[in-house]
């Protein structure tokens, strides 16, 4: 299979010796953890224990709440202490018990247990923004997928967290993605990796000479693609160029070309969540940067606070200058240690001063263009820095704003030292609670509209009611007869197609809330929430009136 080239694209120094050079090890299990109840995308879990529960590792302590959502699992064994808002506490008993649901066969078991298996799991993209695997699982529900891309090119800086996992768990991994495959229909798997990792592409090619499959004719072909080292061949449009030479549309998803991308850290936990009735408690970390004098790659259980990690991997506070959740190229500084590890935690960067020096103060652009050359969705990241500084938001989103994948590579090349990343983020943001008051405002008229027809309808079927009467308390033709038997056929036509257009608008809204949370998984979707729940009120409505029209039909054309 050749390889193909995105646009753009930087080399920044890797500096990913400092953790791939020991085995995968346990953290040491933490006397009280912090879970926060949105470690996804969507909307938070609600609590479903009270505080004094005695919970074992695994037990669900909040449910995912609406379409969008995940479940939420104890990942120690101890004494609920505390529910807030958006956390719950558990102080742990030391004997770390766990529960676990049956184990299933993927190869037997249909499709929709396994679909069930992973939204009771928790389970999320461990990736990027934590979207509810459930929802990647049905896919095929409304697209074709001919390919299942595995993104192991993790090409930040610093993070070795798929690296160490591909190299300790090649076996599951690829089971995993046959197991992906079945769900999604897709008919071959291509794993990505970056020619960087040649522990993990060893492994992979090892684990796929033994990867026999029980059933033959139910695997998927897979092949390995080795590819160059490169910023940020680890997105999903960039990666998918390279490995296929498909271009994703502006605007659209991957499925929309007919791909399902996959991290190997998700792959393993759908495995452990269906094989071996897991819940996603726990997940790799790589903890590095010049000011760990352990660093290297963890099991880490979910709620572990940062500080009490750095502590476990020897930090030198004296050297600290800030840690990073994430890569240093799209992570986020902590203004706080005080900070619990969630799902989508993939790295802790401690870095020194000398490592990670504050950036100089920035300067006028000076237009040399450089920002554009490394852009890798080809966008113009001059013109939507200063459009972003001005709020001309028609105009930013004229320019495909919202393709920007945020990966920071014109911010790295500027000589200016201008943080175009922090403009982008901000202009999508401010775009972002504009469409929200605007969705507000349209869901607002379509309930005005909705409560209209639901008014008309109600008269309407009082009026039918009533010539119904009116007709048979004539009894004195034929004609009143046939009268009579034919007003409940004109209300029932008049009910079917009501119940028709509330079907309509079930769907309608499932599919714009599955779209919307597919393309911004880190905003929450309420107002579309509340559409598909009122959609399915009025469905419901128009269901019971059209059966207590037959019923009323049928006693009316009885002897």
């Amino acid at each position: 299979m050749p390889a193909y080239k995105f646009p753009g694209g930087i080399t920044p120094p890797e500096r990913k010796d400092r953790s791939n050079q020991l085995p995968l090890r346990n953290a040491i299990l933490p006397t009280q953890v912090t879970l926060p109840l949105k470690q996804h995308s969507g909307n938070p879990a609600i609590p479903c224990v009270d505080i004094g529960d005695a919970v074992q590792v695994g037990s669900l302590i909040a449910e995912r709440n609406g379409m969008v959502s995940a479940n939420l699992h104890a990942s120690i064994s101890g004494t609920v202490t505390q529910i807030s808002d958006n956390a719950i506490t558990i102080d742990a008993d030391g004997l770390d018990h766990w529960q676990v649901l049956p184990s299933l066969d993927w190869r037997a078991d249909n499709h929709q247990t396994i679909i069930d298996r992973l939204d009771s799991c928790g389970l999320v993209g461990l990736g990027g923004a934590g979207f509810p695997a459930y929802i990647k699982a049905q896919i095929a529900d409304h697209h074709r997928i001919d390919t299942l891309v595995v993104n192991a090119a993790e090409c930040e800086p610093y993070i070795t967290a798929d690296d160490l996992a591909l190299r300790h768990y090649p076996t599951e991994i690829l089971e995993s993605a046959q197991m992906v495959a079945k769900l999604c229909g897709a008919r071959q798997i291509v794993v990505g990796i970056e020619d960087n990792k040649p522990e993990a592409i060893h492994g992979l090619k090892k684990g796929l000479s033994h990867f026999q499959p029980p059933d033959h004719q139910q695997s998927v072909g897979i092949t390995i693609k080795v590819i160059e080292t490169r910023y940020p061949s680890g997105g999903e449009r960039q990666l998918i160029k390279k490995l296929l030479n498909l271009d994703v549309p502006s605007g659209g998803l991957p499925a929309d070309v007919g791909v399902l991308c996959h991290n190997p850290g998700t792959l393993l936990a759908a495995l452990y969540a269906v094989r071996d009735g897991k819940p996603l408690v726990e997940r790799i970390v790589t903890l590095t940067g010049d000011a760990i004098r352990n660093p290297g790659n963890y099991w880490v259980r979910l709620g572990t606070s940062v500080e009490t990690l750095l502590q476990q991997v020897g930090v030198a506070n004296q050297q600290l200058h800030q840690v990073i959740v994430g890569g240093p190229m799209m992570g986020t500084p902590l203004p706080i240690l005080n900070t619990p590890m969630i799902k989508t935690t993939n790295c802790l960067i401690a870095a020194t001063r000398e490592e990670l020096p504050p950036l100089p103060e920035e300067s006028p652009c000076i237009r040399c263009g450089a920002c554009e050359s490394v852009c890798p969705v080809q966008l113009l990241p001059q013109q939507l820095h200063w459009h972003a500084r001005a709020e001309n938001d028609d105009t930013l989103e004229k320019l495909h704003l919202f393709d920007c994948i945020e990966c920071g590579a014109c911010s790295y090349v500027c000589p200016s030292y201008i943080p175009l990343v922090q403009d982008y983020r901000l202009a999508k943001q401010r775009i972002r609670i504009k469409r929200i008051e605007t969705a507000k405002a349209d869901h607002a008229k379509h309930r005005f509209e909705f409560r209209q027809a639901r008014l008309a309808r109600e008269d309407a079927e009082k009026q039918a009611r009533r010539q119904a009467r009116q007709a048979q308390s004539r009894q004195t033709s034929d004609s009143s007869k046939v009268a009579d038997s034919a007003t409940p056929v004109v209300d029932l036509r008049s009910l079917r197609i009501a119940q028709t257009a509330a079907k309509a608008a079930v769907r309608k809204a499932e599919k714009t809330l599955a779209r919307a949370a597919a393309q911004d998984p880190s905003q929450r979707h309420d107002d579309l929430e509340t559409q598909l729940a009122t959609a399915q009120e009025n469905l419901k409505a128009a269901d019971t009136r059209l059966a207590e029209a037959r019923a009323t039909m049928a006693q009316q054309e009885s002897p």
